[in-house]
């Protein structure tokens, strides 16, 4: 499968998992992010089981400038074509509003889109990133997938997320050590209304960190608020008075009065802790 290395038994089974349930299909529409899941599937399949892979990146308001840019860079690397599909899900009401569903409705919306554009193509399937570890936890989106007939063959086979980094350092991908990454739309309590002022408030704030050296980023919003989320191994890139003063002032440029720094240090999904979402 990988050229050149040697794969363990087991992760070369649950590869071949993935041939297996895909046979069928010789053209595959791949919803596309740039991220470590998806960009393995991708390669997988164009590169490894000689299928034709359409991969197709949803251009929204939720998906920041930088993570854009970093997408289109590694699918040129890799040699993968890419298609972009712009998309507004802030113009859905169920989706502005940020419901505690708010990740189905808008996977409902961007997959519909991915979809059409697929049997455009004549693809015979459309396939997504997500994988073992994304069966658990509140991820309202998995139901869309359902709905829609979108398969995960990552998940199928049962690989975790260690797995397919592991799996992409092999092959040399150079997402294998990107840090995890999530929609704008998430750095948002649920019921706080999306706009795309917020949005953009919130993506400048997060740059303004990662231009600091963190490798890991996110700008919780919360009013007046900004809760910053980043490993504690990089608490010291933020903590000496002269940098703190200048995030300090940059972000109530932005319009936050407050900025705090979790102590918690970065995890996903912090915001359903507060809600108790499971």
């Amino acid at each position: 499968m990988i050229q050149g290395h040697q794969v363990p038994p087991l992760l070369e089974k649950k590869v071949a998992l993935i041939q297996e349930a895909l046979s069928p299909h010789r053209r595959i529409a791949v919803a596309y992010s740039g991220g470590v899941d998806s960009t393995f599937l991708a390669w997988l399949l164009q590169n490894a089981h000689g299928k034709e892979a359409y991969a197709f990146l949803v251009v929204t308001p939720f998906l920041s400038q930088r993570e854009r840019a970093g997408a289109m860079d590694v699918a040129r690397k890799i040699e993968l074509r890419v298609e972009p599909i712009f998309l507004d899900p802030s113009s859905i009401p169920l989706v502005r509003q940020n419901p505690v569903d708010r990740c189905y409705h808008c996977k409902m919306e961007v997959m519909k889109q991915i979809k059409r554009r697929a049997e455009e193509l004549s693809c015979s399937v459309v396939v997504d990133g997500s994988h073992a570890g994304d069966r658990t936890g509140h991820r309202p989106g998995r139901r869309a997938l359902h709905e829609l007939g979108v398969l995960s063959p990552l998940a199928l086979a049962g690989l975790e997320k260690h797995e397919i980094r592991e799996l992409s350092r092999l092959a040399g991908l150079p997402t294998w050590n990107k840090p995890s990454q999530s929609c704008l739309a998430t750095r948002f309590p649920y019921g706080t209304e999306l706009t795309h002022e917020r949005l953009s408030r919130v993506e400048q704030a997060e740059e303004i960190l990662w231009d600091l050296g963190c490798e890991q980023v996110r700008v919780r919003y919360d009013g007046e608020t900004a809760r910053i989320e980043i490993n504690p191994d990089a608490f010291h890139l933020i903590l000496d008075q002269t940098t703190r003063e200048s995030i300090t002032l940059r972000f109530r440029q932005l319009g936050f009065i407050h900025v705090t720094l979790d102590l918690a240090g970065y995890r996903s999904g912090s915001w359903d802790e507060r809600q108790g979402a499971v």
